[in-house]
């Protein structure tokens, strides 16, 4: 591991017990939402904060706005996922149904997403423009996805264990969001690298929150297992990301027979 990535996460280890604190303190989600508004937006400092020091400049990011076929991907992805997922819950009776209307549903969809985007980017410079980019001079393609994945996962840990961020039950909200986590780090991975820009995973983490917690979340009546099944931390976003994980390793692996 080259001296950016300890540096970085050196910084990272500084800064996030910071607010996590506050965040806790002032009430979670909830309460200190600002205060996790900052903490979205401090793996961006660490990645300024690296790169000045070692490069002298910001370039080499990703900061160029392209990959268009993978950010419609990314977006449509989230979508998908949770009309599957909420729409077999509620079709069921495993959880109950209360819509919004058709105006404020497509606003959220088209404006909300840009909204979304001002804290998930605040982590995706970091993540995938700093550390994605960083890794892929010195890592295999497995050990970039699992470095990411874990990196990212333990970052939202303290949030789960110690705040209201999970659905009640914290051993099986870090499970299934484990598993959602590993597998959305190697879909936005991907994509990235595809697009050799970062835009493609902004958009998969604005897409992402927007839908589950800003729409499907709100326009669900929780039963007594519901949010075993929907929310970040069910079941059904982690075996709908693991599935779109199988697909893209398989396309992955086709092409590079393709061209061999």
């Amino acid at each position: 591991m080259n001296k950016k990535v300890i540096t970085y996460l050196g910084i990272l280890c500084v800064i996030c017990p910071v607010f996590y604190f506050l965040s806790i303190r002032a009430g979670g989600l909830q309460g200190g939402s600002v205060f996790v508004m900052g903490l979205m937006w401090v793996p961006t400092l660490a990645a300024i904060c690296t790169k000045l020091i070692y490069d002298h400049s910001l370039k080499g990011i990703g900061w160029k706005i392209k990959g268009w076929k993978q950010m419609g991907f990314a977006y449509i992805l989230p979508l998908l996922s949770c009309i599957l997922v909420y729409g077999c819950t509620w079709l069921t009776g495993l959880g109950g149904c209360a819509p919004m209307e058709i105006g404020q549903l497509l606003i959220m969809a088209t404006l909300g997403l840009f909204l979304s985007m001002i804290t998930a980017i605040g982590e995706e410079i970091g993540w995938r423009g700093f550390l994605l980019t960083e890794l892929r001079a010195t890592l295999s393609y497995k050990k970039i996805n699992f470095a990411i994945g874990i990196i990212w996962y333990l970052y939202h840990m303290p949030l789960i264990i110690f705040s209201n961020y999970n659905n009640g039950n914290k051993f099986t909200s870090a499970l299934c969001f484990f598993v959602m986590v590993m597998a959305m780090t190697i879909v936005a991975n991907t994509l990235c690298m595809e697009a050799n820009s970062m835009w493609p995973s902004i958009v998969l983490h604005s897409s992402h929150n927007l839908f589950v917690q800003s729409i499907f979340d709100k326009m669900t009546i929780n039963d007594s297992h519901t949010q075993y099944i929907t929310s970040e931390f069910g079941v059904g976003l982690a075996l709908c990301y693991t599935a779109t994980t199988i697909f893209i390793l398989y396309r992955r692996k086709y092409a590079k027979k393709s061209e061999n």
